[in-house]
């Protein structure tokens, strides 16, 4: 768990990446659940939280794939059976996360969230996440 310090000093927020931007999420398999609440199917809040190892999620910019042309079905490359789901930057800024660009040389789009995930959180962020890919069935 990053605290806002570690955040700001580490994967400092990007002002540059817009409160509107569609950030991207996998999730696998073992993430889906039907919520009787909302009465659908949403991911986890187990699926939003950071890397075993410490480090902050991973998710993937939609506004540089699309500048790039590129389909969204990449960032799923290798994840058999996974979902994608969609929240906005703002939406995780909303809930004291710092939205950090970390392009790999294999994705110019991946980027981090920074910032304490508490289960709280975890829940807000699989209520609110809409899906791009949806579970297969």
């Amino acid at each position: 768990m990053s605290t806002l310090e570690d955040c700001a000093k580490n994967f400092p927020d990007d002002p540059g990446i817009a409160g509107e931007v569609s950030l991207l999420r996998r999730i696998p398999p073992r993430h889906f659940y039907f919520d009787p609440k909302l009465e659908r199917m949403r991911p986890r809040s187990a699926a939003f939280e950071d890397d075993d190892d410490g480090d902050p999620m991973s998710v993937y910019r939609q506004d540089i794939i699309e500048a790039e042309r590129g389909p969204i079905r990449r960032v799923m490359a290798g994840h058999v059976d996974y979902a994608l789901v969609s929240l906005t930057a703002g939406q995780f800024r909303s809930k004291d996360q710092t939205v950090f660009a970390d392009p790999l040389p294999e994705e110019s789009s991946h980027t981090k969230i920074c910032g304490q995930k508490p289960k709280g959180v975890r829940r807000w962020f699989a209520a609110q996440a809409e899906w791009l890919i949806p579970p297969p069935g």
